[in-house]
């Protein structure tokens, strides 16, 4: 079965089986982020696999579509793929336009990640204002069909307002900044490190920036929050980074994240 009648199959499931449809906000979660995901009404869970979908290899990352309602509004929850796990693209993909053909318009991605501003710590939330691909890669080479995507507002900028003044009238301190994606596995080395702060990124992670470009392109208006679990210093680059590490200080900032989340949906 090709690609598109895959994704066309996936949907008709989901409609069908599982009467989802009309959602009005997608999340992403980042590893160690589900506990930033409000409690949902009228849940359901779809796993990947049952939908023929290849299982995440990724601690932290559920590899299913959780589908539920946040007061009126539908919601579903997305275990996002990673490039670095298969070298597929498509992959990467899949889930967004999975999501795009059942209605989604908005989405609000999240993300573990290292620090690279030498004034953020661990426990910081920052709201993405921009990106910068680092990865060699783009997610929409070869798509069908082919279109040049306009990334100047890549971050909803309205939705990026409503979240600074949610989280000012909740008490909650957001920085905001550049986040910048890596194509992984490996962690980054001190030079690559340093020349990401040269140009202009607060904060790096293996992911979210080709989700954001996915979306984009299929007209889904995109809110990104990035959760600072290590903090680049000489002191912490000459010790071993491991994903334990990420999962456990992911944790730190996942009530900030979910105050913001939850009165953004429900406005």
């Amino acid at each position: 079965m090709n690609y598109e009648r895959k994704i066309d199959r996936i949907v008709t499931i989901l409609k069908k089986r599982y009467n989802v449809g009309n959602i009005d906000y997608a999340i992403v979660a980042g590893s160690g982020l589900m506990e930033s995901i409000p409690e949902l009404d009228e849940v359901q869970i779809v796993s990947y696999q049952s939908l023929g979908m290849p299982k995440s290899k990724v601690q932290g990352h559920s590899g299913k579509f959780v589908f539920g309602k946040l007061g009126k509004k539908n919601i579903v929850v997305v275990s996002r793929y990673h490039f670095y796990e298969s070298g597929n693209m498509n992959l990467v993909r899949m889930p967004f336009e999975i999501i795009s053909k059942l209605g989604v318009n908005k989405i609000i991605l999240l993300t573990s990640c290292g620090g690279l501003n030498k004034t953020f710590k661990v426990g910081d939330i920052m709201l993405i204002s921009d990106h910068i691909n680092y990865t060699g890669q783009n997610p929409l080479i070869a798509i069908s069909p082919l279109e040049f995507t306009p990334m100047a507002n890549a971050y909803d900028k309205e939705i990026f307002n409503k979240m600074k003044k949610i989280a000012d009238e909740n008490n909650i301190d957001v920085r905001e900044g550049v986040h910048i994606q890596f194509l992984g596995p490996s962690y980054e080395t001190r030079a690559e490190v340093e020349l990401a702060r040269m140009v202009g990124a607060d904060t790096v992670s293996m992911s979210t920036v080709f989700d954001c470009i996915i979306c984009n392109y299929l007209k889904i208006k995109v809110a990104g929050i990035a959760s600072v679990v290590n903090i680049f210093t000489s002191k912490d680059n000459e010790e071993e980074l491991n994903h334990q590490e990420v999962l456990d200080n992911a944790k730190k900032s996942c009530l900030k994240i979910k105050t913001i989340i939850e009165n953004l949906i429900k406005e």
